[in-house]
């Protein structure tokens, strides 16, 4: 019987370990030319709020510049401060910038959409990656009546917190809207866009996870779909703050000021 237990255990830690590896290798498929390209099916744009990104966004460029469904434009709502090279890194990829003020996320993301032209919007976290296959996966399910999308994802840059975070990525929630998310323009117009006065840097309120619910009041919960693991991105905050990184916002991912402001 303990054999049998022991190998029962080691299979399963196997079969988790292996496809910890290929949500990875799927992630980074973005930073290779992609095996095909089809006609794209609508005007696709990305949009990424960016704040002293220069070692981070060139992948996510990258990566957007490498799917399978082409993607239009590529529009970078920059916060960051003189001396950064966030702008000039989003320039030599073709990307627009945009300037936004530091300290609000929401509005960086409202800023980037206003001047996007696309019908399609993917708005990312710019230490992203996007597989080769994600915007196409995402129209797919937009097309089957989806309004909201966002994958599951990988870590690129540790293996340790890749293998650490992938049963959450296995089950994660609906209403997870968190690092990348894609919803045709009039969905995210109905809606208002990103709520500003919703702001993880003065209140601890999750902007990202408030646009997903109201998403889901208005078009209902059925309406948004989880993808396979179709993105990677770093493990930066958990590098820095261990499991308390997804609620850390003193630091990128998604900080707008140096530290903490509290609110009055």
């Amino acid at each position: 019987m303990s054999n049998l237990l022991f190998l029962g255990a080691l299979a399963g830690g196997s079969a988790y370990y292996f496809t910890a590896r290929i949500a990875k290798n799927n992630g980074l498929s973005g930073l290779r030319p992609p095996p095909y390209r089809r006609e794209p099916r609508y005007r696709v744009s990305v949009v990424v709020p960016a704040y002293n990104e220069e070692l981070y966004i060139g992948k996510l460029l990258r990566s957007a510049r490498n799917q399978t469904e082409p993607v239009a434009e590529l529009i970078v709502a920059d916060s960051s401060p003189p001396g950064d090279d966030t702008a000039a890194i989003c320039g030599a990829w073709g990307a627009t910038v945009v300037r936004a003020p530091a300290g609000n996320i929401a509005l960086a993301r409202n800023l980037g959409a206003a001047e996007a032209t696309g019908d399609i919007l993917v708005f990312a976290d710019a230490d992203v990656i996007l597989g080769s296959q994600f915007v196409e996966r995402a129209v797919d399910a937009l097309e089957a009546g989806a309004v909201l999308v966002h994958p599951r994802e990988a870590i690129y840059d540790s293996d340790f917190w890749n293998l650490a975070l992938w049963m959450p990525q296995v089950l994660r929630p609906t209403m997870n809207t968190t690092r990348c998310v894609v919803v045709p323009r009039e969905v995210f117009e109905a809606v208002g866009g990103y709520d500003v006065d919703c702001n993880p840097i003065t209140d601890y309120c999750r902007e990202d996870l408030d646009f997903g619910r109201r998403v889901a009041a208005v078009y209902g919960k059925g309406s948004i779909q989880v993808l396979g693991p179709l993105i990677a991105t770093s493990a930066r905050r958990y590098k820095r703050h261990g499991l308390s990184g997804w609620e850390n916002f003193a630091d990128p991912v998604r900080a707008y000021t140096v530290g903490r402001v509290t609110r009055p």
